[in-house]
């Protein structure tokens, strides 16, 4: 009986470090889709006058849509600077924008396979891309703003990050033992 017991606490204590690497992976992912920029109160009162008003006709994008920007919306709004014709920002901000989602999604698949030193490498892939959109847009005050101040996106990325290097440290230190664990048995 204490056995069982044993066994099933051994069995969570294997999955633990899966699911925390697997939290943390999938919050990357949400990351991006939440507001990473929000509207300051002055802003958000500005543009509820006129909540359909086109903030940025050529994505479509409404005084709403605008109030709060996620890291998918900056990139539509990088990407339609193509069509303007400022290719620089194009050039440069969609492509460490989707790395961004690109290292976050990576993170999540191999979380999912229980790989954990891919985990850790594109957890602090993305944690190194949102660190360095952060200071991009401190530097170029696009965020914090006289409209903006920082949305719970680049709250998440921290917070994500860490969770899931975390777990995956945690499940490497369990897969290491479980080898050693094999080895021992082997071994007589």
């Amino acid at each position: 009986m204490v056995s069982v017991a044993s066994d099933k606490n051994r069995g969570i204590a294997d999955v633990l470090p899966w699911v925390a690497s697997a939290l943390g992976a999938f919050l990357l992912v949400v990351a991006f889709f939440l507001p990473y920029a929000t509207g300051t109160d002055e802003y958000k009162e500005r543009i509820a006058a006129n909540p359909e008003g086109m903030s940025i006709e050529s994505i479509g994008m409404t005084n709403a849509d605008a109030a709060d920007v996620s890291m998918m919306e900056y990139t539509r709004v990088y990407m339609s600077a193509e069509m303007l014709g400022v290719s620089e920002f194009y050039l440069i901000y969609v492509p460490l924008m989707a790395g961004l989602l690109v290292c976050a999604l990576l993170a999540l698949l191999f979380s999912v396979l229980r790989k954990p030193i891919p985990v850790m490498v594109f957890s602090v892939f993305t944690l190194g891309l949102s660190l360095l959109i952060n200071w991009d847009f401190e530097d170029r005050g696009v965020v914090p703003s006289s409209l903006y101040d920082w949305g719970v996106a680049k709250w998440v990325y921290i917070a994500a990050s860490v969770i899931a290097i975390a777990g995956a440290v945690w499940l490497l230190a369990v897969k290491v033992k479980e080898k050693r664990a094999l080895k021992a048995g082997g071994v007589r």
